[in-house]
């Protein structure tokens, strides 16, 4: 029987990194789909799993891509956009809230979470959080989802996880965690009362 929903935060609840190359499009003078690709790679690893800061990360970027932007715009930019909040899940969560333990799983940068916790007050609705930073590891690797079931004290079984990344998903499954692909609110609330797991059934 699941009794705990672990949810991603980034496009699940409010928007990443996803949807900073428009403006930055604009600012640099370079296409939209060449900005989010210089944000990969191993730099982003390393600044999620918390061994090297936002600062040293975005200086690499605009180090290796030859940007005109300060690191303080940039930052702006990732916070302006970090504001941003998926359409629809607020009484999404509240609903849920009413019969299930919420937990909250999220590949993230310490700075980041710091400024999103004090800019979004509705991640209290999270009975626990847990942030790829403090784990020293990503949803990429299936210990990361076995230290979050021992923390919380449940079996695979009794969770059910929902990302919007398909290769998150497929760790979560990997080791026994029924899973759920999120595209939308809307999605997600006919794919939980198909489930069983819209409070009131309806």
């Amino acid at each position: 029987m699941i009794r705990t929903l672990i949810f991603d935060l980034s496009e699940v609840l409010i928007a990443g990194l996803v949807g900073i190359e428009k403006p930055l499009s604009r600012k640099l003078g370079i296409s939209e789909q060449s900005v989010l690709p210089a944000f990969a790679g191993d730099h982003l690893d390393a600044v999620l799993r918390g061994t090297i800061s936002e600062n040293a990360y975005l200086t690499r970027i605009v180090t290796q891509q030859g940007w005109n932007i300060s690191i303080s715009e940039l930052k702006q930019t990732i916070r302006r956009n970090l504001h941003r909040r998926v359409p629809g899940m607020d009484p999404v969560l509240n609903t849920l809230a009413t019969e299930h333990d919420l937990v909250l799983l999220s590949d993230n940068a310490m700075e980041w979470v710091e400024y999103v916790r004090a800019v979004h007050p509705f991640l209290q609705v999270f009975c626990a959080q847990f942030y790829s930073y403090e784990l020293g590891q990503t949803k990429r690797e299936p210990s990361a989802f076995r230290k979050v079931l021992e923390a919380i004290h449940r079996e695979p079984a009794e969770c059910l996880f929902i990302d919007d990344y398909h290769k998150n998903v497929a760790v979560a499954t990997s080791v026994g965690i029924p899973s759920l692909r999120f595209e939308s609110a809307a999605q997600l609330f006919t794919q939980l009362t198909g489930l069983d797991l819209w409070p009131g059934g309806s």
